[in-house]
């Protein structure tokens, strides 16, 4: 078996769970403290009201739940850009790759995240060799690391893609047993993906096309 299949995800977008690190201040009180010495007005000045912050909008909320599992791991090497409509479609991005390697874990490829995340010709593409994977009866243990994640807005509603997937770290289990039936491979090529976004009306970037090459010196 070749060694792209031998890993279950060939052709398939293999999938991460980012783990994205929540950036927060802390605020210092503004109270000042008396000056000793200095005589203070007995009377009582009232406490100065403040406006509770507004709740910041979780980014992922409403998304479908995705489950990869004790024995695998995606991990992200991804920055926030400061761009909203960028760090956005980055996020649905992730989407997509968690939705198809939920999938490949499961051997299950009705979940909700795959369709919220992928449609198109990629759904095709993913569904096909989704097939061909659950025949193998193998799924997949291990870490992947994506990194140089890039999204490029063609106009308001569509954006182009690319990044790079290390998945030397991932190894390939029998799924009804659980057993290792090949180990990862440390050696293992980079793969390079690229492909195209869409904005649906309900404001997911959702993948409409993909492909990867191997090899490609950007990885």
């Amino acid at each position: 078996m070749a060694r792209r299949n031998g890993i279950v995800y060939g052709a398939v977008v293999a999938a991460s769970a980012l783990v994205l690190t929540a950036c927060g201040g802390d605020g210092d009180s503004a109270e000042d403290d008396e000056i000793a010495g200095v005589q203070t007005p007995t009377e009582e000045s009232e406490p100065e009201q403040t406006e509770d912050p507004e709740p910041t909008e979780d980014p992922e909320a409403g998304r479908p739940e995705i489950d990869l599992g004790p024995d695998f791991e995606n991990v992200y090497e991804v920055e926030p850009t400061g761009d909203a409509v960028v760090d956005a479609a980055l996020l649905d991005l992730r989407g997509f790759q968690d939705a198809v390697a939920e999938a490949v874990v499961t051997h299950e490829n009705d979940r909700p995240a795959l369709s919220y995340y992928v449609t198109g010709e990629a759904l095709s593409q993913v569904f096909s060799t989704l097939e061909y994977v659950f025949e193998t009866g193998n799924s997949s243990g291990g870490t992947t690391r994506y990194y140089n994640m890039n999204v490029t807005p063609v106009d308001d509603v569509s954006a182009t893609f690319s990044f790079c997937r290390d998945f030397t770290e991932v190894y390939t289990i029998d799924l009804a047993t659980g057993e290792v039936v090949e180990e990862a491979d440390p050696n293992a090529v980079p793969d390079y993906y690229f492909g195209r976004l869409e904005l649906n009306d309900a404001g997911v970037w959702q993948t409409v096309a993909y492909d990867l090459e191997s090899g490609n010196p950007s990885c």
